[in-house]
């Protein structure tokens, strides 16, 4: 790929973004309060995030010489004072109190003043100046190692307190993001992936599993650790974030997506990444100049945005627009930044090589996780018995199947929040059809007497199985409620079997329970048929969708023979 062909393409994307978000900046001069806020579609309110927008429009007006860019950036920067708190940190919104956003709003205005501060008088460019010390005087004093808080802040922090450090020559800020940096670095598992993104992070479930969210790390924690060894020059750093960055490669699909499908804030999950995160383009672009296959994960996610991208926003998902969901600004305006970053930085030339999950391993097993990964031929496959709980939040578990995906049809099965709530109410949307709003889990369940009791709810045992011609798991698990409370003769298997022709799945129930059970399979796309070879078909799939992670699917529910077996297979037409 050659960099201007790059550049042109991640240019022109951004160029769409930041339209949409001056069309929908707020034009009410007699309200302060909103006036110069962006005012998101879907939610119906305008995001206190929306003021880190102020970077790339700054560097669209840069890039382009329009004044309208500018202009919005320096109503952004007024509309923001409707954030402050009286000690110089930023809330997260109008009705939040939580202020660990202003290291996000911090690296924002630092970068427009790094970057494009001429643009502005000089007068402007001192009140800008004063307000980002304001914010750096409130994170060295409120968000430090011992503030509770997730690990993506400390991450977070570390960058924010080693740019304003270096801008302002403060020595203190500068030994509190080395001090950040490294306690993240030491929340790392064996398998090399980051955890933390949980209360306390360093806590720990009933199987010992920790709080790991691969959209958190692959596009907050890990591009801003990356930025703070490259700007304080701390190579050891540096060098442990290449390592990690290759163990966080190994949960990205082949078509660029973030595979997030067992992470603790999976309801934040939108198959490109995470919901209120920033993207990972800055960072791989720039490790991509040492090693091409960062910039390969780069531009394949990059590509995956832009195919995600509606009317100049993006999108929380695939099938959003067909779905007739509107689509919220929060993505666009942070993931604008990370564009913005990388086009500042210089995008490289670079050669178009595989990617680890092109040839991954059979299987590979995440025991801090309780997770195995399956792969046979064009398919991969999650199975998941996840029992870490972030506030409630009901991500795959229970030996559930928690991704299917396959090359030619790509996702096939993607699981996000099982049971959907607005956990972070600000961050979230509420479908504007609740009637087909349905959990796109494949699972086991049962209705008994008005009650659901699901296999999701489980505290599954899993294990690695054999099969002739591919890998295979075997779950034993139980239909539970949603409390966790067990349904009497809840107890049930399965065994999943991926080879290079199909998945197979074959459940045992007991009878007791049989004639109210069915395995519900909610199947993405129009690629994949399905074969039932033990137990009934119930009905015609009805159509369905679910925000996290935003897809349609087909929902198929197989019920069991009289004696609580039943068997399916789904396999892809080969092309070639």
């Amino acid at each position: 790929m050659e960099a201007d062909q790059a550049r042109g393409q991640v240019s022109a994307l951004l160029t769409q973004w930041c339209d949409a978000l001056v069309r929908l900046q707020v034009d009410l001069p007699d309200c302060a309060r909103l006036d110069g806020g962006i005012l998101c579609p879907a939610c119906g309110m305008i995001h206190g995030r929306s003021f880190e927008a102020v970077y790339p429009l700054m560097h669209m007006a840069r890039s382009t010489g329009r004044q309208d860019y500018l202009t919005a950036a320096k109503r952004l920067f007024a509309w923001e004072r409707n954030l402050r708190s009286a000690d110089g940190g930023s809330r997260n919104d109008f009705k939040s109190d939580w202020q660990g956003v202003t290291a996000f709003a911090a690296i924002a205005l630092c970068d427009a003043l790094d970057l494009h501060g001429d643009l502005l008088t000089a007068e402007e460019k001192a009140a800008w100046e004063a307000r980002l010390f304001e914010m750096g005087g409130w994170l060295s004093a409120h968000l430090t190692e011992q503030t509770p808080a997730y690990l993506n802040y400390y991450a977070a922090n570390a960058c924010a307190m080693a740019l304003l450090g270096r801008r302002a020559s403060n020595d203190a800020w500068l030994a509190l993001a080395k001090r950040l940096a490294a306690h993240c670095l030491r929340h790392v598992i064996e398998s090399g992936l980051v955890y933390g993104e949980g209360s306390p992070t360093t806590a720990v479930s009933p199987k010992g599993c920790v709080a790991i969210d691969l959209g958190y790390n692959a596009e907050e924690t890990l591009p801003c650790l990356t930025r703070y060894a490259a700007v304080t020059g701390d190579t050891q750093a540096q060098a442990r974030c290449v390592e990690l960055w290759r163990a966080q490669l190994l949960w990205m699909l082949p078509d660029g997506a973030w595979d997030n499908s067992v992470g603790t804030r999976a309801f934040k999950w939108t198959y490109w990444g995470s919901r209120t995160a920033d993207g990972c383009q800055a960072a791989l672009f720039a490790l991509g100049r040492e090693d091409p296959v960062f910039a390969e994960a780069a531009w394949r996610n990059f590509a995956l945005l832009r195919s995600c991208t509606h009317a100049g926003l993006l999108a929380g998902g695939p099938d959003y627009a067909r779905a007739g969901e509107p689509l919220c600004a929060h993505h666009t305006i942070c993931h604008a930044k990370t564009l913005a970053a990388a086009l500042d930085a210089g995008i490289p030339s670079f050669p178009r090589v595989p990617l680890p999950s092109d040839q991954p391993a059979a299987c590979a097993e995440y025991p801090e996780l309780d997770v195995f990964r399956l792969a046979a031929g064009a398919w991969r496959m999650d199975v998941s018995g996840y029992d870490f709980r972030y506030a409630g939040a009901s991500h795959a578990a229970g030996g559930c199947i928690s991704l299917l995906w396959h090359a030619d049809a790509g996702p096939l099965l993607a699981v996000g929040m099982v049971d959907y709530a607005l956990r972070e109410p600000h961050n979230q949307q509420l479908s504007l059809h609740p009637e087909t709003h349905r959990c796109v889990c494949p699972r086991l369940e049962a209705e008994i007497d008005g009650r659901r009791f699901s296999q999701t709810q489980s505290a599954a045992r899993l294990s690695r199985s054999e099969g002739p011609d591919g890998a295979g798991v075997h779950v034993e698990t139980a239909l539970c409620g949603r409390g966790g409370e067990e349904l009497p003769d809840g107890a049930c298997t399965l065994d999943y079997l991926l080879t290079k022709k199909a998945l197979t799945v074959r459940a045992q129930v007991r009878p007791a329970v049989a004639g109210r059970a069915c395995f519900v399979l909610p199947l993405i796309g129009e690629s994949a048929t399905v074969r039932v070879l033990q137990g009934t078909l119930q009905s015609a799939p009805a159509r369905i969708f679910n925000l996290s992670p935003g897809f349609l699917a087909a929902e198929y529910r197989i019920a069991p023979d009289p004696d609580g077996r039943l068997c399916f297979t789904v396999a892809v037409e080969q092309k070639g």
